[in-house]
C-alpha cells in the first residue's frame, strides 16, 4: 500500500478525526518538498498516440418520443393498441369516423386512374387491329360512294332520255318544224305572248337537249359529278317551265288546231304524260344526288378517321392529358390529406406509453391522446461547457459508461447533433449535444446516467509534452532539453492541444529526448 493510500485510510477512520489537521500539515509539507525536487525532474519523450478527449456527463433518452392527436375532431371509431404495445412506423393507431372522406378519396383515385389510362392510350397510339377495322370501313365507304355515283349517272341518263322522249315524241307533234331554228306551235289561243314564248323556248330546249346529249356521253361515275348534276338540274328546270306553258295552251278551253279544228283528245294526255315523265326524272335525280352526297360525306369521314389513327396523338393532346393528370393527382393528395386528419399513425418504430382515447368518445382536434417512444434506439443528451464546444464535431466517436453497470462496461457512441444556440445552466453557457449509441443493447434504458468521453482527435506516432514546460523567447517557442549533463534551449513547433493540457510537438524534438519539466528561463 502506497503512502498516499495510508493517509486516505487514516482520514476515513473516525477515531483519527482530531489529528486530521495536524496530518494535513504533514501532507502539505511533503508536497512542498516534492515540488522543490520537481524543479530538477525530467521527462523522456516518446512517440505515441496523441488522444484528445472531452469528458461530460449526460442522460439516456429515447431517440424519438412524441405526443399524437387528431388534426380533425370527431367521434372515435377505432383504437387499435394499448399501453406497452410495440408498433412499427406507419401503423394506424386510432381513427375518428371518416367514411365520407374515404369514399371521396376512392372516387378521386378512380378519376386519376382513368386519365392515366387515357394518357397511356394516347402515347401508345391506335392499335393495328383498330386501324384494320377503320381501313375496312373506309373500303366499304369507297364502294358505297362509287355505287352512289353510278346511281347519279344512271339518274342523269334516265332524266335525259325521258326529257328527250317527252319533247320529241310527245310535244313536237304540236309544232311545225320543231327541230329547225324556227319552230312554230300549231295550236292557237287568245294569249299571243304565251304562243310567242313557247315558240322561242322550243328552239332553246332543242339546243339544250343537243348539248345535254354530248355531256351525257362523256359522263361516268369516276368523274367529278358535280357539274353534271348541276347541268341536269338546270336543264330539267328549263324543261319543266317549257312543258308547263305548253300545258296551258293545250288545256285552254278555246284552243284550236291549225286555226279552226278542235285538237285531238290525245294531245292533252300526251302533254300530261310528258310533264309526269320529267317530274319523275327530277325526283329520281334528287334522290340519287342525296344518296351521293351522303356517301361522299361518309367517305370523307372514314378517310379522316384513318389519317387520324395513323398519325397518332399530337403533342398538344399529350400535354393537355398530362395537365389533367396533374389536376387529378392534386385532388387525390387533397383527399388523402383530409383523410389523414382523421387518423393517428405511428411516425416511427416504438412502444405505446399512453392511450387516452376510447371508442365512441368525441375527440377534439390537436389534443394529445396517444404518446409513444422509440424502442431499442437510444441517445445521450449532454450539455458541453462553452470552453470545450469548439473542439467537438459531428461524427466524433465517444466511449460511454453507465452508472447502472459501472466503469467496466463500455458502450460506444457517436455525436449526431450539436445545438447552434446556447443553453444557460446554473448561470453558465452550455451547448446541448446528442450522441447516438452505435449498437442496440437491451441493457440500455431511458433515464440512465451516462459518463461520456468524446474523442476529439487521435493522432498516432506523435510526441506530446505538457504545455506548461513551453516558454517563449524572441517570438519563438522553446523547451529545455538535457543532453548529458548540459541543459539546452531547443526551439519547437507545436500543433494540437489536448483538453488535459498536453501539446503536440510537430518538430524540434525526437524520440528519446529528455526535457526539463520545470525549466529555468534565463
Amino acid at each position: 500500500m502506497t503512502f498516499m493510500h495510508r493517509i486516505l485510510n487514516f482520514l476515513k477512520n473516525k477515531k483519527y478525526v482530531c489529528g486530521a489537521i495536524a496530518l494535513a500539515l504533514v501532507i502539505g509539507g511533503i508536497f512542498v518538498f516534492k515540488n522543490n525536487k520537481v524543479a530538477n525532474d525530467t521527462l523522456i519523450v516518446h512517440s505515441a498516440d496523441f488522444v484528445n478527449q472531452v469528458s461530460v456527463s449526460g442522460k439516456v433518452v429515447a431517440s424519438d418520443d412524441v405526443s399524437l392527436g387528431f388534426s380533425q375532431g370527431g367521434r372515435i371509431a377505432s383504437v387499435r393498441f394499448k399501453v406497452g404495445d410495440i408498433v412499427t412506423d406507419g401503423t394506424l393507431l386510432a381513427s375518428v369516423e371518416n367514411g365520407d372522406l374515404r369514399a371521396d378519396l376512392t372516387q378521386k383515385e378512380a378519376a386519376l386512374e382513368k386519365v392515366q389510362a387515357d394518357l397511356k392510350s394516347l402515347q401508345i397510339g391506335t392499335r393495328p387491329e383498330q386501324i384494320a377495322i377503320t381501313e375496312s370501313a373506309l373500303a366499304s365507304a369507297e364502294t358505297a360512294f362509287g355505287q352512289a355515283g353510278q346511281g347519279v349517272v344512271n339518274s342523269i341518263n334516265d332524266a335525259y332520255t325521258k326529257s328527250d322522249d317527252a319533247i320529241k315524241n310527245k310535244i313536237d307533234q304540236f309544232f311545225r318544224n320543231p327541230l329547225s331554228n324556227d319552230p312554230y306551235i300549231r295550236l292557237s289561243v287568245d294569249d299571243n305572248l304565251l304562243i310567242s314564248s313557247v315558240n322561242q323556248e322550243r328552239k332553246a330546249v332543242g339546243l339544250t337537249l343537243a348539248s345535254w346529249e354530248k355531256s351525257v356521253l362523256e359522263m361516268n361515275s369516276g368523274t367529278n359529278l358535280d357539274k353534271y348534276i348541276s347541268e341536269a338540274e338546270k336543264n330539267m328546270n328549263q324543261l319543266k317551265t317549257f312543258l308547263a306553258k305548253v300545258s296551258l295552251i293545250t288545256n285552254d278551253p278555246e284552243v284550236t288546231y291549225d286555226g279552226n279544228n278542235t285538237i285531238p283528245s290525245t294531245w292533252k294526255t300526251d302533254t300530261s304524260t310528258a310533264r309526269l315523265a320529267v317530274d319523275t326524272a327530277v325526283s329520281s335525280l334528287a334522290s340519287a344526288v342525296t344518296s351521293y352526297r351522303s356517301a361522299e360525306s361518309d367517305l370523307i369521314t372514314k378517310q379522316n378517321n384513318l389519317k387520324l389513327e395513323q398519325a397518332g396523338s399530337t403533342q398538344e393532346e399529350l400535354d393537355a392529358k398530362t395537365a389533367e393528370i396533374k389536376g387529378a393527382e392534386a385532388s387525390v393528395l387533397s383527399a388523402k390529406a383530409n383523410l389523414q386528419k382523421t387518423l393517428i399513425v405511428a411516425p416511427f418504430d416504438g412502444i405505446i406509453t399512453k392511450i387516452d382515447a376510447k371508442i365512441g368518445e368525441v375527440a377534439s382536434a390537436n389534443v394529445s391522446v396517444v404518446e409513444m417512444m422509440s424502442v431499442g434506439t437510444f441517445q445521450i443528451e449532454s450539455y458541453v461547457p462553452e470552453i470545450n464546444i469548439a473542439l467537438i464535431k459531428l461524427g466524433n466517436d465517444a466511449d460511454v459508461t453507465l452508472d447502472a453497470y459501472g466503469e467496466s462496461v463500455l458502450f460506444k457512441a457517436k455525436v449526431v447533433s450539436i445545438d447552434p444556440a446556447e443553453t444557460i445552466r446554473d448561470g453558465v453557457s452550455t451547448y446541448k449535444i446528442k450522441l447516438q449509441f452505435s449498437e442496440k443493447d437491451e441493457r440500455i434504458k431511458s433515464g440512465m446516467t451516462a459518463n461520456v468521453s468524446i474523442t476529439v482527435f487521435n493522432k498516432p506516432g506523435v510526441i506530446a509534452i505538457p504545455g506548461g514546460i513551453v516558454f517563449e523567447k524572441e517570438g519563438k517557442k522553446f523547451v529545455q532539453v538535457k543532453v548529458d549533463e548540459v541543459v539546452e534551449d531547443k526551439e519547437v513547433i507545436l500543433g494540437s492541444v489536448s483538453a488535459l493540457g498536453k501539446v503536440e510537438v510537430v518538430s524540434g524534438l525526437v524520440d528519446g529526448d529528455m526535457v526539463i519539466l520545470n525549466p529555468e528561463i534565463k
